[in-house]
Formats: C-alpha cells, sequence, structure tokens
C-alpha cells in the first residue's frame, strides 16, 4: 500500500514552500494557545521512499508537539517544488527532485542548533551531500550493505550511527558486563563459537563485528546465525566453547533480558533486567542526546563491511 502525503500528517495543512515558517508558527501557537515554546533542541530530518516515513512522522510530530525538534520529512522524487504539509512543528516535502533536497534542508533546518539526519534508505549517492549538512548521521536502512559501505568513507564529514546499534546498546553493555568479571577474561581464549538468534540478520553482523573489534580474541570464534522471527531484532546472543558458555535472551514475557554466566572458577549465575525503550520515539530520542563520534560503532563497521557476507 502506498502512503499518501496526507497519511504522513493527516493533521496538517498544504502550504507553499515560502510560507512553511510562517505556518509552523502559527500552528504551534494554536494547539498551545500561547507563543511557541522556545525549547526545541535540534532539527531531525528524516529522508527516504515515503512508505518507510510513516513512522517516522509519529515520531517527529510526538517530539515536535513536545517542544523538543524541528521535524523535516523528504520523499525522494521528480517535483522540484511539492506543496509542503504542515502540522506544528513538523513538515512533509513528498516527492522532492533529489538536486533540491540540499536547499530544502539548508532552508528549514533551524541554524542555531544541531541538526540530525535520519536516513531511511534512498539513493545512496545522496547521502555524502546530506552528511555535509548533518551535525550527526543516523542510518536506518532496511538493507543496509549499500549504504553501511558508503558510510565508513564518510566519518570525517558527519558523526554516524545506526538505529540497529542503538537497539544493539543494551545487547552490547550486557555483555560487555561479562568482561569485568576476572574469569570470564581468562576464559576469552577458550571461546570458540559465537551463536546469535534472531529477526534480522543484519543486527546479528553488526554484534558480532562490534564483539570482534572490542574483545580480543587469540584464536578468534566461528559465527552461527539462527533465523527466527521475533519482536526484537535479537532474540539470544551465546558465547560458548565446548563447556563455557555467556548468554544473553528476551525473557519468556518478551519485556525483560535475562543474562545467565557460566565459566571455570566463576558460581554460575544468572540475571533479568528490563528491556529499554525500543520504539522509533524513543530511540531518535537516545540519539539526540549524543554528540561525540561514536569510535565504537566505527570500527564494527568498519569490520563488517570489510569481512564476506556469511552463508550460514
Amino acid at each position: 500500500m502506498t502512503t499518501s502525503p496526507v497519511e504522513l500528517l493527516p493533521a496538517g495543512a498544504d502550504v507553499p514552500f515560502t510560507r512553511i515558517g510562517e505556518a509552523m508558527a502559527r500552528g504551534v501557537c494554536q494547539e498551545r494557545g500561547a507563543t511557541p515554546m522556545r525549547a526545541l533542541v535540534a532539527t531531525v530530518v528524516a529522508v527516504g521512499p515515503i512508505e518507510r516515513l510513516s513512522g517516522a512522522a509519529e515520531a517527529l510530530q510526538s517530539l515536535g508537539d513536545a517542544g523538543t525538534v524541528r521535524g523535516i520529512l523528504i520523499s525522494d522524487g521528480t517535483n522540484p517544488a511539492p506543496p509542503a504539509r504542515v502540522a506544528g512543528n513538523t513538515v512533509a516535502l513528498p516527492g522532492l527532485k533529489s538536486q533540491y533536497v540540499n536547499n530544502a534542508v539548508a532552508a528549514l533546518r533551524l541554524s542555531s542548533l544541531p541538526t540530525l539526519v535520519w536516513w531511511r534508505g534512498g539513493r545512496p549517492e545522496m547521502l555524502a551531500e546530506l552528511a555535509e549538512l548533518a551535525d550527526r548521521t543516523v542510518l536506518d536502512d532496511p538493507e543496509p550493505e549499500t549504504i553501511w559501505a558508503r558510510a565508513t568513507t564518510l566519518f570525517e564529514d558527519s558523526t554516524f550511527s545506526d538505529l540497529r546499534w542503538a537497539r544493539l546498546t543494551q545487547w552490547r553493555a550486557l555483555m560487555a558486563q561479562f568482561f569485568d568479571i576476572p574469569e570470564v577474561q581468562a576464559a576469552a581464549s577458550t571461546f570458540t563459537r559465537l551463536t546469535i538468534v534472531g529477526s534480522d540478520r543484519m543486527s546479528a553482523r553488526l554484534f558480532a563485528a562490534w564483539l570482534r573489534s572490542s574483545v580480543a580474541f587469540p584464536d578468534g570464534f566461528a559465527d552461527e546465525y539462527v533465523d527466527r522471527a521475533g519482536k526484537t531484532p535479537l532474540e539470544e546472543v551465546r558465547l560458548s566453547d565446548h563447556e563455557q558458555e555467556l548468554v544473553i535472551r528476551v525473557a519468556a514475557h518478551g519485556s525483560c533480558i535475562e543474562t545467565a554466566v557460566a565459566v571455570k572458577g566463576h558460581r554460575s549465575a544468572s540475571r533479568v533486567v528490563l528491556m529499554t525503550d525500543q520504539s522509533l520515539t524513543g530511540l531518535i530520542t537516545d540519539e539526540l542526546r549524543i554528540r561525540a563520534r561514536d569510535l565504537a560503532f566505527e570500527r564494527a563497521l568498519r569490520r563488517l563491511v570489510a569481512q564476506p557476507l556469511p552463508t550460514s
């Protein structure tokens, strides 16, 4: 089903490009019944096929209504001057001709505040131009191999991250905590297999690349990816040898993550922690708090891009 511009911002109104600023100010005043709040922290520009902008529109409207961001939604097309649709602090430019995207972003972003580009897909050649305008570029491509490879050449132009990486934050933190245990550090050289079960193979590969680029494994380990439909990209991660293992998995009820460690010299133990917010709004909110380059992400992505696609 094709998403229409009206469906992106159903409560909005179509306005000429030159009247966008006026329409946004008027809309915010009408919604709040007062002078617009000055608490905005950034401009967020979501770029991608129009059918992938629906979720982004909901997230940006939620943040815009809270006075957090100015949201700009742009889908690639052939129209040099499409009618803009404005709802509060969010504007949609559907079907904008690609060579005008940069100009539109430059004109609509708040120059005094950081700009975050949220890449939800599109022609890879647009990424470099958008990255030049962005303080932070967050990738969110359904088929990311090509865009990941291009991003590794742009790390000096913009601070990059990825929503897959953001969804792995808690998983990475829990795995790192295992290695605070001396007995786990001692066992690292014996681990021979990393098994990852989940619904998103690219998230699994990114996690494996991060682990390899963050922990020294003298003899390396083999990867095994098991595809399983689920609500989260990863359902279980297991680093093991023939008698020791570290396990992270989604708990049975789906709202928590369970960890378990069983290594020589350490009492077997497990714990359960509440899963962090995985909604688009929650993830983008977290990304807005980050300013510095994520060197761990850059190392992991470079390693992943350099590796051949696994067949298992």
